[in-house]
């Protein structure tokens, strides 16, 4: 992965910042790199600081200047968001090429590698080739998804899988187109997974399907039979302004993903449109508003037509593949 994702090369420097469960991972990495014969700092950053994470420790902001390459590896804890999205922002303000890998089980990792880079990055081309700039996208399920999506010239698409270069980042698992939409209305039926800590701790959500109903971009209901459920998304939607907003979509396209597992970081990148709200990474995708904080939903088996021909069935590509 450090050769078809951020390309080490010899001398360069890479840092690598973990949490004690994901030491075997982080210290796998250092061995890699080591042997390309980069440079390696390696952070325990729960050693450094308690979790969770109110901000990023400063010991760890303090070793980004001067690193080519940087990952990022963490499960996921409420309340770290702030602290991960500095990290990120400051590496790739110093140009670093940065990984992220959070909230990932080693089954869920393997899992997502199971098609080549090769034909992941090919079909993310393929398809940006084939959006435009005025496209609509149709959403269907047989669990109850209907929605419709507009995009808008100002809008740019993003690949969350392809070489990255210096000051770019990207999330492993990989294998998504990503935008942020002008539009979306209609109902989105979350029957894979949730983002967060609190989505990572309830895993699959094929029995408790989350459904909700969109006008205009944004949330005008949310139905769940777990009212605990209910209550997260409704208590994120009502803290921040844009939190009710669709930030971003992401056309799923690694081809080697077949099933959820219930972890998000792996299924939004399966075959299908996905949702988060909240932030929408305005300088990357070109939207006119911007939001701090992201709710992530991932949804299975998913029938999608872009501009009125079919793309996905099931959950499977029928073209550009």
């Amino acid at each position: 992965m450090l050769d078809e994702l951020v390309a080490l090369e010899m001398n360069e420097r890479l840092l690598i910042v973990h949490d004690r469960q994901n030491e075997a991972v982080a210290r796998a990495f250092e061995q890699v790199a080591l042997e390309r014969r980069a440079r390696v700092d390696r952070i325990d950053a729960e050693a450094v600081a308690p979790r969770p994470w109110g901000r990023c420790p400063q010991e760890v902001l303090a070793a980004l200047p001067g690193a080519d390459v940087t990952l990022f590896a963490a499960t996921y804890e409420e309340g770290e968001y702030d602290a991960r999205h500095s990290f990120v922002t400051m590496a790739t303000a110093n140009r670093a090429r940065h990984v992220h890998i959070v909230g990932t089980s080693r089954r869920a990792f393997v899992n997502s590698m199971l098609a080549s880079s090769t034909r992941v990055f090919d079909l993310i081309g393929a398809l940006r080739d084939a959006v435009k700039p005025h496209s609509r996208i149709q959403v269907r399920s047989q669990v109850g998804t209907s929605l419709e999506v507009e995009m808008a010239p100002n809008l740019r698409w993003f690949a969350n899988g392809s070489t990255i270069r210096s000051g770019q980042w990207l999330n492993v698992p990989y294998g998504a187109l990503v935008t942020s939409p002008a539009q979306v209305t209609g109902t989105y039926v979350v029957d894979a997974s949730m983002g967060g800590g609190y989505g990572s701790r309830l895993g699959s959500l094929s029995s408790r399907p989350i459904r909700l109903t969109f006008d205009g971009g944004r949330v005008q209901r949310v139905e769940c039979r777990d009212a605990a459920v209910k209550a997260y998304i409704e208590k994120f939607i009502g803290e921040a302004m844009g939190h009710d907003r669709v930030g971003l979509l992401s056309l799923g396209a690694n081809i080697g993903i077949a099933a959820p597992l219930g972890e998000l970081i792996h299924d939004e990148n399966m075959p299908g449109v996905h949702l988060a709200l909240g932030e929408n990474f305005a300088a990357r995708t070109g939207a006119l508003w911007t939001s701090h904080g992201q709710l992530s939903f991932a949804a299975a088996d998913t029938d999608v037509d872009l501009d009125g021909e079919p793309l996905i069935r099931h959950g499977r590509y029928v073209r550009l593949v």
